[in-house]
């Protein structure tokens, strides 16, 4: 697809799907550049979404807590934190990106990285435009009537168990089992974390922290010894 019949066809994208009229379209370009296409002009200005994904993480942390402050005020701090962490994860954030198909229109360039941590920071980077062109408020209302409304079963999630360590922990200290998690940070800035049972590795994961890396090697693990594990849905 040349250049400019991506953009026709993004601009069309953002009007039809997401609902956007977008007044400084570069933006939005902008967001659906990941840092392997980064762009550098003839002013050596780097050009991708990485600034944007930072943007958006945090105002998409404001909208979720705003909104679930409101929704349910009988929630102390921790079942707040709890909840909102649980709906801006990487597997969430990737979930409401593929939902809306951002995948189409993204612009990258290296190979083998992890689709989740792609597609997570791409939906934070669009969040992150939506925030610069339209606004806090317009923001807003895409989260709550795109995203909440239409892709989140706050409820279930609710339920959902995210702890995976600490089901790790509890189950190797019931059968005696000793255990540790091998986590280094990557080249890529990703952690990768490698869970052993008993001197031998069972299972592995990454994320953007240590303690994401390690919650999904033991998910990972938790799925290989107990094969109807809810899968954190």
């Amino acid at each position: 697809m040349k250049i400019s019949e991506r953009n026709k066809a993004l601009k069309n994208f953002l009007i039809k799907k997401l609902k956007i009229h977008p007044r400084k379209f570069y933006i939005y370009e902008l967001a659906f550049t990941h840092r392997s296409a980064t762009i550098i002009d003839h002013e050596n200005n780097i050009h991708n979404n990485e600034r944007l994904e930072f943007l958006g993480d945090s105002i998409l942390d404001a909208i979720i807590s705003d909104y679930l402050c409101k929704k349910y005020p009988e929630f102390d701090e921790g079942k707040l934190t709890q909840t909102r962490s649980k709906m801006v994860n990487t597997n969430q954030l990737a979930f409401y990106a593929q939902k809306l198909n951002l995948d189409k229109f993204m612009i990258y360039s290296a190979e083998n990285l992890n689709e989740k941590h792609l597609f997570a920071d791409l939906f934070e980077a669009l969040i992150g435009a939506i925030f610069i062109d339209k606004g806090f408020k317009r923001t807003y209302k895409f989260v709550v009537n795109i995203i909440i409304n239409k892709y989140t079963d706050i409820e279930k999630l609710i339920r959902t168990e995210h702890n995976h360590k600490s089901r790790i922990i509890e189950y190797c200290q019931k059968k005696n089992i000793e255990f540790n998690f091998d986590t280094n940070i990557t080249d890529n800035g990703i952690f990768l974390s490698k869970l052993i049972l008993n001197g031998k590795q069972i299972a592995e994961g990454n994320g953007k922290t240590k303690k994401e890396a390690e919650q999904q090697a033991s998910l990972n693990t938790l799925l290989k010894v107990f094969p109807n594990y809810n899968n954190g849905q």
